[in-house]
This record gives structure tokens, sequence and C-alpha cells, in this order.
């Protein structure tokens, strides 16, 4: 089933209302995900160290942190294509197809950033809360995706279709499945729309040099406020851009 217009235009406060969920169940599960497996782990994988659970723990995050890093990194990378105003956009920008830099490799790389970084995200959460977010967030984003490629697929028909049968929807191609159409990335664009998760990313690090769980809150809250700033100013001032792929 497709998402509603309603669901689309709210993406960005219903993708946080999905990790705050998963903050959440710590009222039902009071244990951090990351203590849970680096204790699971401890006592259970002979290569690692004995009674230095707090080691084991600190690698979980730093793991972590990766994830959501190449998932923010992939966002940035496609939203340097796409531009700011488009991925900010409250309504499907379906006025050029973008099918260059990742999106050359799979159709919803916006997407599948997403879903690493909330993967990523989850070790912050208890375990339950965890298994929520992560099923939430898949829901949303498949509902995303046909919403999409729907009006896409409506408006562009051939050309669409022909990149959907080259190219796979959300799990990336080893190799570029269409040619470069030699298009210039933006990358300041394309970084600054990603605060929030690259926030996130930082948030694990900083969980795992400190074990301070509200430092690494604080911080994700500081990427999350510098989005959210940029993310408002910047529709107030930049002009129209007719680009168009993803959400």
């Amino acid at each position: 089933m497709r998402a509603t217009q309603w669901e689309f235009r709210n993406r960005t406060w219903l993708f946080l209302a999905i990790f705050c969920i998963g903050l959440s169940f710590y009222w039902l599960d009071p244990h951090n995900s990351g203590e849970v497996i680096g204790g699971w782990l401890s006592g259970r994988v002979s290569f690692l160290p004995l009674n230095r659970q707090q080691t084991v723990v600190r690698g979980i995050f730093l793991v972590a942190a990766l994830v959501v890093g190449i998932g923010a990194l992939i966002r940035t990378w496609a939203g340097a294509y796409v531009r700011a105003n488009v991925l900010q956009d409250s309504k499907v920008r379906t006025e050029k197809l973008v099918a260059d830099g990742p999106f050359r490799y799979t159709r919803n790389p916006l997407y599948l950033g997403i879903l690493m970084g909330v993967f990523g995200a989850g070790v912050m959460c208890s375990p339950i809360g965890w298994a929520v977010q992560v099923g939430l967030a898949i829901v949303l984003l498949y509902r995303l995706i046909l919403r999409e490629e729907g009006e896409l697929l409506n408006t562009h028909s051939q050309s669409f279709l022909a990149y959907c049968q080259a190219v796979p929807r959300l799990f990336p191609a080893i190799k570029p499945r269409i040619p470069s159409s030699g298009a210039c990335p933006h990358w300041s664009e394309g970084f600054g729309v990603q605060l929030a998760w690259w926030g996130i990313a930082l948030a694990n690090l900083a969980w795992a040099i400190t074990l301070r769980p509200a430092f690494a809150f604080a911080v994700a809250s500081a990427g999350l406020g510098l989005f959210l700033v940029q993310k408002y100013v910047l529709k107030a001032y930049s002009g129209p851009v007719a680009t168009a792929k993803d959400g």
C-alpha cells in the first residue's frame, strides 16, 4: 500500500517519531541494546577479553557509528545530485528523473541510507525498542517507495520502466547498471541536509568513547537541531530547482 500525501509531506517527522518510539521502550525494557549484546558476547566468544565488557560495548557502538555513518554518506552522495530543496519538498517531485551518482546502483539510495541509519541508531535503544524501530521504519520506507515510484511511473512511463528494469529497487548492485549522465553534484547541500544522520553517527561514537548515554543523546539532539535550522531556513530562502527522484 502506498503512503498517503500526508505521510510523504511529514516523512521527516515520522522518522523522528519512530526513533522516539524506539527510545520510549526503555520504560518497558530498561536495558540498553549495546550493553545487552556486549554482555552476551563477553560470555560466549572466547577471543574477547574476559571481565572487559565495557571494551566490547565500546566496540559495538563503534560498529554502530560506522553503519550510521555509511548510511549518512550514501544519503549525502544522493542528496548532492537530487538537491536540498527537492529532498525537503512536501510533494513528490517528478519533473526530471535523476539517474546519476548512487542512483546508478539503486533506485532508492536515500531510503537505503535511512534503513542503515535506523538500524545503527537502534543500538541506542533497548532490544525491544530496536526491533520496533526497525520494523516501523521498514513499513514506512516501503510505503514511501511505492508512492514515489508510482508517481514517477505515471510521469515518465517508458523511461522509468526501463530504469526499474536495469537498477534494483533498494539493495544496490555491485557495479553501476546505467551510464553516468554527467550531472554535477552539490556536496555542500548534500551534507547539510543529512546533519541529523551525521549527528546520530557522532552520538554513537560519543557513546563508544565516553560510555555516557546522556552525552550521546545531547550530540544526537544537536545534530537534529542543526538539521531543522537549515531545513527551514533553506526552505524559506532558496529558489526552485528542477530535479527529482527520491525523498
